[in-house]
């Protein structure tokens, strides 16, 4: 399943090379075969995903129509400063929690809300909306003066964006939201809090004290999951993902577990901002996060991790992708001991009725 590379690593603009304005320039040079040029800045850009286990493994260029959206993320040109991880762990005061709704999935997301608004009353929330009615925009939070709600724009993104059952929509609100604050933390709309008394009020802390004494390495991700999904990156994968972000870990994508993507703590730090470079790429790019052949709906055996359950999850096997190739170890950027239950699922590894872009939680 591994891409085989098909030319050598994108090499650095040679001492005094001077950007042109012609992107059939940036095509056509070999030097630059992977490098795309704003036409904005006439900055120059890597548009390869290298694999960081083996620099010959590249993968398929990206489109460089996208690279002025990237800019405006700041994904391409952020150059900080960015706060030592540390700090992240040391106050949770400047925690912005956020999630994203739509009409279906609004009673559940509200739930979620209320339980989280008992624990942390004060905090930044911001929530995004899916095409959301007034109906249900009228419901929202009146008197909460840290809660804020934003309407989706698509329009400056693909068409295909608004194809909900393709997850892009999550990687790119996350980009903005990071572009905005500093230190995020996400919950799915599909995620209620477990009843577990002892838990209530802790989860954050928890996972901040033993981050502040045992996650401050480079080796840790400063991207953290809180959610197991119970079976492997493998059985989740399609192909065609590879030929954007090749690897060579096919056997460590059987071993290890692949983490849920619906709770997640993301600080911005430099190598958050280059995670987030690939994974938003990946949901602009139209057969990256929907590669050939790709569906939700999965039919797990026995092993979950070494039989294919011919499914994927979209942005949830990205960002797992991406993770396992720089980190090695699903414990690098997951964590679980006190939340293995702290969350009630209410999506996963169910038939689903998709009567409309409304309605893509609705479960039979």
């Amino acid at each position: 399943m591994t891409r085989p590379p098909t030319h050598q690593p994108p090499a650095s603009p040679a001492p005094g090379w001077q950007p042109s304005s012609s992107r059939r320039f940036l095509k056509t040079d070999p030097i630059l075969d992977c490098y795309c040029e704003s036409e904005n800045t006439g900055e120059v850009y890597n548009f390869c995903y290298v694999d960081p286990q083996n620099s010959t493994n590249i993968g398929k260029k990206f489109n460089c129509s996208f690279v002025e959206t990237m800019e405006e993320l700041k994904l391409l040109n952020n150059p900080g400063p960015f706060r030592p991880i540390r700090d992240f762990y040391k106050n949770q005061d400047d925690i912005v929690f956020a999630s994203i709704t739509s009409d279906d999935h609004y009673t559940v997301h509200a739930e979620s809300f209320a339980t989280l608004r008992s624990y942390y009353p004060t905090h930044k929330y911001i929530l995004y909306g899916l095409n959301m009615t007034q109906v249900y925009i009228d419901k929202l939070p009146k008197n909460d003066t840290n809660f804020e709600f934003r309407s989706f724009d698509t329009s400056r993104y693909p068409k295909y964006v608004e194809t909900w059952l393709h997850y892009r929509f999550k990687s790119i609100i996350l980009a903005e939201i990071l572009r905005d604050y500093e230190n995020v933390w996400y919950i799915d709309a599909h995620l209620k809090f477990a009843p577990i008394e002892a838990q209530k009020p802790e989860f954050i802390r928890t996972f901040l004290e033993e981050a502040n004494s045992e996650r401050l390495t480079e080796d840790f991700s400063p991207v953290t999951s809180f959610v197991n999904s119970g079976h492997s990156n493998f059985a989740v994968l399609r192909h065609g993902l590879l030929d954007y972000l090749p690897t060579n870990s096919i056997q460590l994508l059987k071993e290890i577990h692949q983490v849920g993507s619906g709770a997640l703590h993301i600080p911005r730090t430099s190598k958050t901002i280059e995670i987030f470079k690939w994974f938003v790429l990946c949901a602009l790019e139209e057969k990256c996060m929907n590669p050939p052949g790709a569906q939700l709906h999965c039919q797990f055996g026995p092993n979950t991790m070494d039989d294919y359950a011919n499914c994927f999850r979209y942005d949830q096997s990205v960002l797992n992708l991406l993770l396992l190739n720089q980190y090695q170890d699903y414990h690098k950027y997951g964590f679980y001991q006190p939340f293995l239950n702290l969350f009630r699922s209410y999506r996963y590894h169910a038939p689903y009725k998709y009567f409309s872009k409304h309605n893509f939680f609705k479960r039979i």
